[in-house]
């Protein structure tokens, strides 16, 4: 394993599992939403999050797989992908949700059908270029301890 993915896969995170999404020559640190109550957490209650950090969210089919803001404290990018890592929707700049709208948020995506859809920082799309169309490629670690490998494969990549 590459030095730079085996550190990145070595730092502790947040949620049930974790590992590398990489696209092009970027890579980014994953946490992964696998679970139900996991994937209804999300990023919740989160002040930031960093540039290279992501969250993956695993689903074991296709589907409409739409996402809300509620308790979300950060906006978002969002990416839906296939099976195979192809993007197939995207959301920039997913504004948060207050606390006091309870209930009351707006969804967002699951137009299309898609198996994953992974949230990233506001901007990355324009900083790294990516769109509907393009693979993405991971490699995860799920909470049980299972390798959860897919779409275009991790290249040599470099943080950006």
């Amino acid at each position: 394993m590459r030095p730079f993915f085996a550190a990145l896969l070595s730092l502790p995170l947040l949620a049930g599992g974790g590992g590398t999404v990489a696209f092009k020559q970027t890579a980014f640190m994953a946490e992964v939403a696998s679970t139900e109550p996991e994937k209804a957490k999300g990023l919740m209650y989160r002040q930031s999050l960093a540039k290279d950090r992501c969250m993956f969210f695993v689903y074991g089919e296709d589907g409409s797989h739409a996402i809300w803001m509620k308790n979300c404290l950060i906006a978002l990018d969002v990416a839906w992908v296939d099976a195979e890592g192809r993007v197939v929707e995207t959301a920039e700049q997913v504004p948060p949700c207050s606390p006091m709208r309870g209930d009351d948020c707006p969804t967002y995506g699951g137009m299309v059908p898609a198996r994953h859809f992974i949230e990233f920082p506001a901007g990355t799309f324009k900083r790294v270029g990516l769109k509907k169309g393009d693979r993405l490629g991971w490699d995860l670690q799920l909470d049980d301890g299972r390798a959860f490998r897919g779409g275009a494969g991790l290249p040599k990549a470099k943080k950006k």
